[in-house]
């Protein structure tokens, strides 16, 4: 399979921008297209489509330790979303790529990217925890989780490419650079990588 993520991350060196990597084997990452400092995706080494391909007892996991993530990055950037479009059998759906990524994104007002995704997709299905994935879901579909607790599933009919882009992109007043391939906002990510290396590196050494 040609997938840009897995030749990242077999090729990798010292220049990596990979900020930290689990015990799990999960890695956290500055995304290209950095909206906002402190924008990341958390993904699996090992090439998986979706999140809802984890078995749901590695899920509870893989929940923590996101939820570890968001801690870290919303300690220096203020309240952070956790995002997925999440492609299934090969159908992209929302989508852009087909290895597992989920977005972490800091943004001024998450209960206004739920009100975004509730009007387009209607109330969505709450669910208990992020290991409920891969019981409801039977096609390519969106999760968000707006704040540490609190877990939404839709399916993807009707949810344009790059959904939580666009939506997050509006909130910063840049809604028309909301698309990676075209705006890669360099300068956020250079600064994520070394910010929140830093953060680590500080918390390693506490």
């Amino acid at each position: 399979m040609d997938c840009q993520f897995c030749t990242e991350f077999t090729a990798r060196t010292s220049t990596t921008r990979v900020i930290t990597e689990t015990p799990g084997g999960w890695v956290l990452l500055p995304t290209i297209g950095t909206l906002t400092p402190g924008y990341c995706l958390f993904m699996p080494l090992a090439h998986l489509d979706a999140a809802a391909d984890v078995n749901p007892a590695d899920l509870e996991r893989v929940e923590a330790e996101t939820e570890q993530m968001r801690t870290l990055i919303q300690a220096r950037y203020g309240p952070v979303i956790l995002a997925e479009h999440g492609p299934r059998d090969c159908e992209l759906g929302a989508s852009c790529c087909s290895h597992c990524h989920l977005h972490l994104i800091p943004v001024p007002d998450p209960d206004a990217v739920g009100a975004a995704y509730e009007r387009t997709g209607g109330p969505g299905l709450r669910l208990t925890s992020m290991a409920d994935l891969p019981a409801v879901a039977d096609g390519s579909y969106l999760y968000l989780s707006t704040r540490p607790g609190e877990h939404h599933y839709w399916p993807s009919a009707g949810f344009v490419r790059q959904f939580v882009r666009r939506v997050c992109a509006d909130q910063f007043g840049i809604g028309d650079l909301f698309d990676w391939r075209d705006h890669p906002f360099t300068e956020n990510h250079e600064r994520t990588l070394a910010e929140l290396s830093a953060d680590l590196r500080h918390t390693d050494a506490a």
